[in-house]
């Protein structure tokens, strides 16, 4: 693989940012040398919000690599009989991670007025 593949490669992975490719293709043009180390990236966290029209409320926030592991181990569990009896598709869910989705994956709103809300952020 050839430098500039590695470097768009690094930037799509979020181990450096776009100005910091930038730096790099342009060294790499002037044959300037560089050293920029990738950063770390901070934890994905997943985010489910449950609240209930009877005042019940759920908040849980944990690391993405922590819930995709959950997911997979709980398959058949994640039904919300609350909401009529919603089976959430856990295979998509993990599918949404896996693919780097950001933003909210789930929001429902039963006749009753509860509501599910899962975020990736």
């Amino acid at each position: 693989m050839d430098d500039r593949m590695r470097i768009l490669e690094m930037i799509e992975k979020k181990q450096i940012t776009a100005a910091e490719g930038a730096d790099l293709l342009k060294a790499l043009d002037t044959g300037e040398t560089t050293k920029i180390t990738p950063k770390k990236e901070a934890f994905k966290m997943f985010r489910i919000k449950v609240l209930s029209k009877d005042g019940d409320k759920v908040n849980v926030q944990i690391p993405v690599e922590f819930a995709k592991v959950a997911l997979k181990n709980g398959k058949g569990f994640m039904k919300m009989d609350q909401l009529g009896d919603l089976d959430l598709d856990v295979d998509m869910i993990l599918e949404m991670i896996d693919s780097g989705t950001l933003g909210k994956i789930v929001d429902i709103e039963s006749a009753d007025g509860d509501t599910v809300e899962i975020v990736i952020e």
